[in-house]
């Protein structure tokens, strides 16, 4: 088995499955039927049943389709011998485990599935909005960089006026923040003396 392990030829090595969150790669039964030589009812109900035994269900398939790692494990599932299938799914957890090893393990030892999976849920929408805040990020840079062509398309006086304007905006909108998160923060301190 360890021999047959080595010649599979991986669609994508363990250390770049942390690129499937920016990639945001998903596929459907079809396609990776089609590619993997199968039907997608077989893919779906037998296959995709082994493969969630090496990673927590969630890393594999979302609403969009079945992600990267999903397609890396199946593609590694499809010439495993029927009774060679366990030995895979421990070796192949070994593997990849890393992938989720801090949603999944808290000193030294794994979590039940279903809490590994929602800290592995966690875990990957936490790099959605990292990969989301970053395209914000960029978005904001070419804003200032429009803006700065904007400007010159104003008097000086136009700018200021409407740099006031700004900032009496943004003033306005810190005052109202700060006044709601001061007020809910003292509406649980005062629940927390009182109990």
């Amino acid at each position: 088995m360890s021999e047959q392990i080595k010649r599979i030829s991986e669609i994508n090595t363990p250390r770049t499955q942390s690129a499937v969150e920016r990639t945001g790669a998903h596929y459907t039964a079809k396609q990776l039927a089609t590619e993997f030589g199968t039907s997608s009812s077989n893919l779906r109900t037998r296959w995709f049943k082994w493969v969630s035994k090496v990673a927590p269900e969630p890393l594999l398939k979302t609403e969009a389709g079945y992600t990267e790692l999903a397609r890396t494990l199946l593609g590694e599932f499809r010439s495993i011998n029927t009774h060679e299938r366990e030995i895979w799914v421990t070796d192949a957890k070994s593997r990849y485990s890393h992938e989720w090893e801090t949603a999944g393990v808290i000193e030294g030892e794994l979590m039940p599935d279903e809490v590994g999976g929602v800290l592995a849920t966690l875990s990957n929408q936490n790099s959605s909005a990292e990969i989301a805040l970053q395209q914000d990020l960029a978005d904001l840079d070419e804003f200032m960089d429009s803006l700065k062509q904007a400007e010159s398309n104003f008097s000086e006086a136009e700018v200021a006026r409407f740099r006031l304007n700004g900032a009496q905006r943004g003033a306005a909108r810190f005052k109202i923040e700060a006044q709601a998160e001061v007020e809910v923060y003292n509406r649980f301190q005062q629940k927390r003396l009182e109990s």
